[in-house]
């Protein structure tokens, strides 16, 4: 199975190596941890930041003078978050017990006017599954961004959780450099926990 995960994120062109075993690593760990069914990769061009950790999408409000204004929503419940589909390079989904990839019957992401993108939960699209969206081109950038959603049934308090970790390169060392719903520890965790 820790052959399959780890082809789950595969290295393309412009990807640094170690900041793609780091997310192999985070995968492979949630998925020993938490047994879900079904483990979504997706692949996000180039860094994006902790501000879509729960974002849901956003809404127009009228301004003055006849300005509309839109308005960031983040959410509790977890929801897709909202990444335009040409920003997505690859979705692909692996199915338990072994982790063979299964073909996608419909995208994850997709062109939708933000009411109903608000209303895309991500229990609603699988609820016993861990999401994990990374960024391309981290070789040029020294920068890499990794977010995890889990509906997996072993989740906390059989809540959906969600954490995004940003790392930065420096002399050759990928580190996490911002971190949301999740610690330092933990991450070092789950990626001893991939490595095993």
């Amino acid at each position: 199975m820790t052959t399959v995960l780890a082809e789950s994120v595969s290295q393309q062109d412009g990807d640094a190596p170690r900041f793609i075993d780091i997310v192999q690593n985070i995968a492979s760990g949630l998925v020993h941890e938490q047994q879900p069914k079904r483990l979504y990769v997706i692949r996000i061009d180039n860094w994006f930041g902790p501000k879509w950790l729960s974002f849901a999408g956003k809404f127009s409000v009228g301004g003055y003078i006849g300005r509309r204004m839109g308005i960031g929503v983040h959410k509790q419940h977890l929801h897709v978050p909202p990444f335009v589909p040409t920003r997505v390079i690859s979705e692909r989904v692996f199915t338990s017990p072994n982790f063979g990839e299964t073909a996608i019957t419909s995208p994850l992401h997709i062109e939708c006017p933000s009411k109903v993108a608000l209303k895309r939960r991500i229990e609603d699209v699988d609820n016993d599954a861990i999401f994990v969206w990374f960024s391309s081109e981290s070789e040029a950038q020294r920068r890499g961004a990794a977010m995890i959603y889990s509906t997996a049934a072993f989740s906390v308090s059989a809540q959906n959780f969600g954490f995004y970790v940003g790392f930065a390169e420096t002399d050759d060392l990928w580190q996490p450099a911002m971190l949301r719903g999740v610690s330092r520890e933990e991450i070092e965790g789950l990626q001893q926990l991939g490595q095993a």
